[in-house]
């Protein structure tokens, strides 16, 4: 990504130098122009700062059912009688190798409806 050269202050801040010979521009047309200009600043900051937010909540819930996952599979592993009652239940992985965050969380249901039952959820 291409480093900012401009801030909404310098550009607020900006004064043009004067022509003393010939026709310049029309200041209040240069000022109209960057008061807009400062504005479109301003909401893409607002946006990026928005995704960053949503990118650290992703990563975070992403974090939790990994561990939630991770806890599972242990509880799985401690308590074979659990897993072999839940083997009706569970679904058996799909022979894919592209596993989605969604695909996942199905599985960390199921294996909680096998070791904690039905109503454990509801």
């Amino acid at each position: 990504m291409e480093q900012v050269k401009y801030t909404q202050k310098d550009i607020l801040e900006r004064v043009f130098k004067q022509k003393r010979m010939g026709v310049g521009y029309d200041p209040a047309d240069v000022d109209s122009f960057l008061d807009d200009i400062i504005k479109d600043y301003g909401a893409f900051a607002g946006r990026v700062e928005q995704l960053q937010g949503e990118v650290t909540r992703l990563q975070t819930a992403l974090k939790a059912s990994q561990d939630q996952l991770v806890t599972v599979k242990q509880q799985q592993v401690n308590t074979p009688s659990a897993a072999q009652r839940a083997s009706p239940i569970v679904e058996e992985p799909k022979p894919t190798n592209n596993v989605t965050n969604l695909d996942l969380i199905k599985r960390v249901a199921n294996l909680e409806r096998a070791v904690f039952g039905r109503d454990a959820g509801e």
